[in-house]
């Protein structure tokens, strides 16, 4: 489904800000003049006027600062309060873009705004980004054991700080997004006992290579796919083919956790 959606604030029932108005904001922001901005704004000069007047009066403080015109003109300018309105009109715009572009995306989990950002948004220097909740805890005297299952079904395990569990309020049903960098993961044809050890299993879906270290695709569910940079001794011994099924290995300790307050 194709839908659009304009996003209004409203203040005790009235409009404070909609598309026209950010616009006229953004152009006078840009002019440094309410006329020049009603004109790149396509408005009138009035219409510009008593929006820009609505605001101010209506604002905890003036979001936009004007001056009367003289032989110069007059200039104008968006206030800090004007600006960062702007800024959160765009946050809020965009976010609701995602929303609707996860609508059409079944492997996009609409009940949590991390497991939507995580899919669509969310850009880290760690290749792999698995969205997931966590399952239980395992306390140790310096460590935790982080279980997280993952939408397809899987379960990845991290090691954190007792600190860090505190610091991040991480509790049992919390969603969170695992990240694993692709050099921390060795793929694997077997699968060997380990309480630490992390090894989803998939299909080797790609296999790309530069002649000094090879990346392999592996696809664990239809939700979640795994990326992992091996050097190319590992990938000439065990002689990798696509369509073999193969474990993605990898270390609780190599885990990061990312969650939402």
């Amino acid at each position: 489904m194709d839908f659009d959606a304009l996003l209004t604030l409203s203040q005790n029932g009235k409009v404070f800000a909609n598309p026209r108005r950010i616009a006229l904001l953004k152009a006078i922001e840009e002019t440094g003049s309410i006329s020049q901005g009603a004109k790149l704004a396509g408005i009138s000069y009035k219409a510009a006027f008593d929006a820009v007047k609505d605001m101010n009066s209506r604002a905890e403080t003036p979001v936009v600062d004007s001056e009367k015109g003289g032989k110069g003109g007059g200039g104008a300018l968006l206030t800090h309060q004007g600006k960062r309105l702007v800024q959160m009109y765009e946050l809020l715009d965009h976010i609701q873009s995602m929303g609707l572009q996860a609508l059409n995306d079944d492997n996009v989990p609409l009940h949590s705004l991390l497991g939507v950002m995580s899919k669509l948004s969310l850009q880290t220097s760690a290749r792999n980004q698995l969205f997931g909740s966590i399952t239980a805890i395992e306390n140790h005297d310096l460590h935790d054991l982080v279980h997280i299952g993952l939408a397809g079904g899987e379960a990845v395990i991290a090691t954190v700080t007792h600190g860090s569990t505190l610091r991040l309020n991480l509790t049992i049903g919390k969603d969170v997004v695992a990240l694993i960098k692709g050099p921390a993961i060795t793929v694997t044809r077997q699968r060997t006992n380990h309480s630490e050890l992390n090894q989803l299993g998939g299909t080797l879906t790609s296999i790309e290579s530069d002649g000094h270290s090879t990346e392999l695709f592996i696809k664990i569910s239809d939700e979640n796919d795994i990326c992992a940079l091996v050097s190319q001794t590992q990938e000439e011994d065990a002689t990798f083919s696509i369509g073999m099924e193969v474990y993605a290995t990898f270390h609780s300790s190599q885990v990061i956790i990312a969650t939402m307050t």
